[in-house]
């Protein structure tokens, strides 16, 4: 039953795929829906979801095919009964960190599993409940009532005060990784089971930040108690898993008997997890990716390299998710850097002008990504086309702006100004496909005259260097509130200077913004600020690409988390 089960799901995707492309009609796909027992209203709705994409774009229809694949993930595990028991290996491209919502530089795909957040966003961007059961704001505060009889994995209580402790860490800027995002929050109480934010102004942007992996509620007293060791040797959270054990390769969850269940109105499971337990991989060898899900090694992995891509969705034993990541990989150059010119926009402008974003796309990511002229992706739901006007590919252009700004050729071919060489070192991560982006981007500056050299450095090197007299540096931000971490960037690692007011005074308006139609107001003041002026100089963002193997059914990335849930998860036998 179960294999034949495996089967249905995969005649499901390339049904999704027949009709996106034409090849079959709206009658013809219902008609193959019936026969694997979906039904009509369920049928329906992935063709809904494929049909909003069309004439979109390609950042639009890839989001709605995605969300399509999770329908048709959905249907075919409402088709049978989901099995419990089996491991699911996940295999991850990069090197795990201890999972901490308080001090952790990045998140990975295990909070998800460990933890839970008052409030999430759904497959389509809208916020739903999670431990709060319902939740409201208005121009002076938050409020979120929590549901009550919620334990941690310790078995202490969650209670309205535990989550006030929470808060009041994360929105601290001197232990809170997410403290500047909290600013407008003045003060964290409760009354009865309502947690109440209050704010100085009204303060919508709160929805970005309240539903980040940093808003994720742990267990405050096992937290201080385990110190530095806690994420690798204590988790205590209230997600469906509990920690088995971390590595710095691995890291492996088992199945929180103690569950409560959920109340998210996505998760069809609002029980306990079906899997005994989760394995975390880290494959930072993409090369290697793509075999380890082939051969069974792995259950899933997360992107690929894009010359596999073709191959595996063409393998009948695998299910392929592709859409627009929640990133956005950047060049910075210092703006307080008089030395080399980056104190003046017309130098950055001529850098960036020298990059051919769409050159890189293609060559390096055979199109699996997307160019980037603002900060943020183009798939964003506030993305300013506006920035398209800027940063074009133009050598000639970046050739005469750097000549106008003093910058002549010297005989060695790089451009010198007053006895000063153009020439610079970047720090970046030591991730292959980055890697060969920036050896590319190195070749296009040499090409006018400007000597970057790009230096690659773990993160135990890299992040210490990452202050506000850094020459240069490249990286890639993954997040789900692309405006706010703009804004860190910027207000962080660049150093104070009246360039920056004008981004300064449109960031905060986005933190003002009392309504939807504020916030892209303002986020799309900031993009088209950023993509004039050069505080950070946008190159691309990569399309983020799921794999999993067919019998793993309840498994349902989407564009607007960064990783998927495991409530749902199952392994068919």
């Amino acid at each position: 039953m179960e294999l034949g089960m495996a089967d249905d799901q995969q005649d499901l995707r390339k049904s999704l795929n027949d009709f996106a492309s034409g090849k079959l009609s709206r009658r013809g796909f219902l008609t193959r829906m019936g026969v694997v027992g979906v039904g009509a209203a369920a049928a329906g709705s992935m063709l809904a979801a494929c049909s909003s994409g069309s004439g979109s774009g390609s950042s639009t229809s890839a989001s709605a095919s995605a969300s399509a694949s999770a329908s048709a993930s959905a249907s075919a595990s409402q088709a049978t009964t989901p099995v419990v028991g089996g491991v699911f290996k996940e295999g991850y491209d990069r090197s795990p960190t201890p999972p901490d919502p308080v001090r952790n530089a990045w998140a990975d795909p295990d909070f998800n599993a460990f933890y839970e957040a008052l409030v999430v966003r759904d497959p389509q961007g809208n916020i739903v409940p999670a431990l709060a059961s319902s939740f409201a704001n208005n121009e002076v505060n938050w409020t979120f009532d929590l549901r009550g009889g919620l334990t941690f994995h310790s078995g202490a209580k969650c209670t309205p005060e535990v989550v006030v402790e929470n808060f009041d860490l994360f929105r601290d800027p001197a232990v809170g990784q997410n403290g500047i995002f909290w600013t407008p929050v003045t003060s964290v109480t409760n009354k009865g089971q309502t947690i109440i934010c209050a704010t100085s102004h009204p303060f919508a942007a709160f929805q970005e930040t309240i539903t980040t992996e940093y808003s994720y509620i742990l267990n405050p007293a096992a937290h201080k108690k385990a110190g530095d060791k806690y994420g690798s040797e204590v988790i205590d959270g209230t997600g469906p898993f509990e920690l088995d054990s971390f590595g710095t390769t691995e890291v492996k969850a088992k199945r929180w008997e103690n569950y409560p269940g959920s109340v998210t109105p996505f998760f069809s499971n609002k029980g306990k997890a079906y899997l005994d337990g989760i394995t975390w991989v880290s494959i930072t060898e993409g090369s290697q990716r793509a075999n380890e899900v082939e051969t069974g090694n792995v259950d899933a992995v997360k992107n690929p390299p894009p010359q596999d891509v073709e191959r595996l969705k063409g393998n009948p034993d695998l299910v392929v998710q592709e859409f627009q990541e929640l990133s956005n990989f950047f060049l910075s150059v210092n703006i307080g850097n008089k030395d080399l010119g980056f104190d003046d926009p017309n130098v950055r402008q001529a850098i960036s002008q020298a990059i051919d974003r769409e050159g890189i796309v293609q060559s390096i990511f055979l199109g699996h990504a997307a160019a980037t002229y603002g900060p943020v992706m183009p798939g964003y739901i506030w993305y300013n086309p506006a920035v398209e006007q800027y940063n074009q590919y133009d050598p000639a252009a970046s050739a005469t702006l750097l000549d106008a700004a003093g910058w002549k050729l010297g005989t060695d071919g790089i451009r010198e100004k007053n006895g000063k060489k153009l020439s610079f070192t970047t720090i970046q991560h030591p991730d292959t496909v980055e890697q060969q982006v920036m050896q590319a981007v190195v070749e296009m500056l040499k090409a006018v005259g400007v000597d970057m050299k790009a230096q690659v450095l773990d993160d135990a090197a890299f992040y210490p260097k990452l202050t506000p007299d850094l020459p240069s540096y490249a990286f890639k931000w993954l997040w789900s509130s692309p405006i706010d971490v703009v804004a860190l960037f910027i207000q962080f690692y660049q150093p104070k200077s009246p360039q920056l007011d004008e981004v300064n005074a449109a960031f905060a308006e986005w933190q003002k913004a009392a309504d939807v139609d504020g916030l892209k107001n303002a986020a799309y003041k900031v993009q088209e600020i950023v993509a004039k002026e050069l505080m950070i100089i946008p190159l691309y963002t990569p399309n983020t690409i799921w794999v999993n193997r067919n019998n793993v059914l309840g498994w349902a990335p989407n564009q607007a988390n960064l990783y998927p849930f495991y409530n749902d998860v199952w392994l068919a036998k």
